[in-house]
């Protein structure tokens, strides 16, 4: 009974964040319906349309991915016994590394706009 509630645990964690996931693309998805059929529908009537600024902002994900690695190596470092195979922890560098990027293309944006208005 217990190795049912261990395997249970990560199964229904990985799972509710697919779900989360999920619903939140759903969402944007549908937000992108709703002002792609607004701006259709004032170009028909003829109305000035200002377009919504596609710029993405990488602040956010490249913070969250950073920090979601980072918890996510010491939470496997400190949970993993020593029988298993070593080095397993080094996986949550993974999602570390993809905010660490996104960092870096933000700040070379940034940079770039500077030089721009100079």
């Amino acid at each position: 009974m217990n190795n049912v509630m261990e395997a249970f645990i990560p199964i229904t964690m990985f799972l509710v964040a697919g779900a989360v996931v999920i619903v939140a693309l759903i969402l944007k998805n549908q937000k992108r319906k709703i002002e792609s059929t607004e701006i259709l529908a004032a170009i028909e009537k003829g109305v000035d349309v200002k377009f919504p600024d596609i710029k993405r902002n990488r602040l956010l994900p490249g913070l969250v991915w950073l920090f979601m690695g980072i918890i996510t190596t010491l939470g496997m470092a400190m949970a993993i016994p020593d029988e298993a195979p070593s080095g397993m922890w080094v996986w949550g560098l993974i999602p570390a590394a993809v905010g660490a990027a996104y960092l870096i293309v933000y700040r070379v944006e940034q940079q770039k706009g500077e030089s721009e208005e100079n």
